[in-house]
């Protein structure tokens, strides 16, 4: 059998449509009782007066009949809105959620009841996109910080920093001198000792073996002096083959033996060459007080003295700016 058709549910009416109709009968009397009273004239009244009670009696029967509970209801409706649209301000403008819950009252068939529940629901899911937009964007931001960070660190290491042999380059000098001897130096004073290294017969490697070798040769150097220095020492590529290390509080019979440790290892580097032979190390050593532009300029001007006196003793030695050369162990 068919199913049976279903009534589609009566639209309900508005209270606007309800309000204008009660005015509209209301009105239709009054006006049909001001007619009848102007026309029949049951009291015998002059025109003037039978016009005026006409009018009167057309408004008392208006006013009878008008719809006032319908706008008693109407203006609560109003006053209802007013604090509803009160209420959605200022929970819109915060992160608050409680006070829409006072917007839900009435019952099923209250219309401004089930407008504030609608409402409710509509910020309700507001509030919860707007957390999760909050905490997606703070995550953004932390990502972003430490990406930032990351990428700031990496920029300034490789700024000051040798790509062949890790060690640091002019720039790191430079900051390291600043720290020595700067006016606004951040360590205490002490001795200063200077390093410099030079790897003796370093063009016949290149020359002979190719740049390759060699780059593994200065790699290799690199690798030594990050593993045998301190942690408050600098070891700095000048460029080629030149280094330079700075110790702050060491004195140069300390670092004399540093030195000898450092070419006694670089003397056990892998090489399997016959010719050129192994690449030696000639090391110059000075020290100076702390102080100063001037002891910067000394402290250098005298290792440099120490590593030329070392290659005029026939390389492989490790001569300090106080003493002679002797040759390394």
């Amino acid at each position: 059998m068919p199913d049976a058709p279903t009534s589609s549910p009566r639209p309900r009416t508005s209270p606007a449509a309800t309000i204008a109709g009660g005015w509209a009968v209301s009105g239709g009397l009054g006006l049909t009782v001001a007619v009848t009273l102007a026309i029949k004239n049951p009291l015998g009244l002059p025109v003037p007066l039978t016009a005026l009670t006409a009018i009167a009696g057309g408004w008392v029967i208006m006013l009878l009949f008008a719809p006032w509970r319908s706008v008693s209801r109407t203006q609560r409706w109003r006053e209802r809105v007013v604090e509803m649209t009160r209420m959605i301000e200022t929970v819109a403008n915060s992160d608050e959620r409680a006070p829409t819950r006072s917007m839900l009252g009435g019952d099923e068939s209250d219309e401004l009841a089930r407008l504030g529940r609608v409402v409710h629901d509509v910020l309700g899911e507001a509030h919860a996109r707007r957390r999760e937009n909050r905490l997606l964007q703070r995550k953004m931001d932390d990502s972003i910080r430490r990406e930032t960070d990351r990428a700031t660190v990496q920029l300034r290491r490789e700024a000051t920093t040798d790509p062949l042999t890790g060690l640091g380059n002019r720039r790191s000098l430079d900051r390291k001198i600043d720290e020595l001897f700067g006016p606004d130096r951040r360590q205490s004073r002490g001795n200063v000792v200077a390093m410099v290294l030079d790897l003796d017969l370093f063009k016949a490697v290149n020359d002979t073996l190719g740049h390759e070798v060699g780059d593994s040769c200065l790699a290799f150097l690199g690798t030594l002096l990050r593993s045998t220095l301190r942690r408050e020492d600098s070891a700095i590529r000048l460029g080629g083959d030149e280094f330079i290390v700075l110790m702050p509080n060491q004195s140069i019979e300390e670092a004399r033996a540093v030195a000898q440790r450092i070419a006694a290892l670089f003397g056990q580097m892998p090489w399997s060459y016959e010719r050129p032979a192994r690449p030696t190390l000639s090391i110059g050593l000075a020290s100076v007080w702390s102080g100063g532009e001037e002891a910067a300029r000394e402290l250098f001007q005298n290792a440099d003295e120490a590593l030329y006196s070392s290659k005029s003793a026939g390389r492989n030695t490790i001569a300090a700016y106080e003493d002679h050369p002797h040759r390394a162990a």
